[in-house]
């Protein structure tokens, strides 16, 4: 009934995914040490909500238009390297330190809500599940199959950024790296500011 070894293809190439540090990866770990470890938990929800959702549209063929209008991914991968640049840029102007104990650092749902909107505008998520993710899924693979790998790309996103969470909202860990935000922020948005600048160089 089930394809397993596709549905276990599909299962690793998103754990490698998501996995790739990257901006979602930044967006969690800020959560995380500036917030509350519900905050990193809902924020990974609404990831995990947004790549589901891509899975789904590249399996009923997205993936397929993009390979065949080269226009398409080229106008993807543009607007990935430009979200790059931007995200970084952000992160270098973000304060460089965690803010007191006790400010209000919003709801829960509001966490997921930006997870959603965070990854929705990543163009670079759309790509991968819609370009590479697609390619794994056989053409006539059954709906158990397909509904399992759609379950299976949300399940690696809460796994991977809700375990990334837990561990950087530990009082211990929070503490620690929080004396360092400010270089973290500096590193990591240069980093990514670096790939968007020298994937744009290379189209």
């Amino acid at each position: 009934m089930f394809e397993w070894p596709a549905i276990t293809a599909v299962c690793s190439a998103s754990m490698v995914g998501v996995a790739i540090p990257g901006a979602n990866f930044v967006a969690i770990a800020n959560r995380a040490l500036r917030s509350s470890r519900l905050q990193a938990l809902g924020m990974s929800c609404g990831f995990a909500v947004v790549n589901s959702l891509w899975a789904v549209i590249g399996i009923l063929g997205a993936g397929t238009a993009v390979a065949h209008h080269a226009w398409l991914g080229l106008a993807l991968q543009m607007a990935g390297c430009t979200y790059l640049i931007w995200f970084g840029a952000r992160l270098l102007l973000r304060p460089a330190s965690l803010p007191p104990p006790g400010t209000p650092s919003g709801h829960d749902a509001s966490a997921f809500r930006q997870g959603v909107a965070l990854n929705i505008t990543n163009p670079k998520s759309l790509l991968f599940y819609c370009a590479f993710l697609s390619n794994l899924v056989p053409a006539a693979a059954n709906a158990p199959t397909v509904a399992l790998m759609v379950l299976a790309v949300g399940g690696c996103a809460v796994l991977w950024y809700g375990s990334l969470g837990w561990l950087l909202s530990r009082p211990g860990v929070a503490l620690r790296l929080g004396r360092h935000l400010g270089r973290i922020n500096a590193g990591c948005g240069v980093l990514l500011m670096a790939a968007g600048l020298f994937e744009l160089m290379n189209r």
